[in-house]
């Protein structure tokens, strides 16, 4: 009954932090760089986005959870 549940959030989780992650990098790439830039691989390290691969990693660390329990 538990894993179900787990392997649900942990979908949640990742999505979320990957589509928040997008916005969050767009909002950067156009700040910094303009509209019809494609900005600078450097984008990656922006501190902005260290909170959005936090949710992705936990989405990752839940569903394998999800597969041990």
């Amino acid at each position: 009954m538990v894993q179900p549940i787990l392997a649900v959030i942990a979908l949640v989780l990742v999505s979320v932090g990957l589509i928040g992650q997008a916005i969050e990098m767009r909002k950067i790439r156009i700040k910094k760089y303009g509209e019809n830039s494609i900005g600078h691989p450097n984008i990656f390290l922006d501190k902005k986005n260290f909170k959005w691969y936090a949710l992705i990693g936990m989405g990752f660390a839940l569903s394998l959870g999800a597969q041990f329990f």
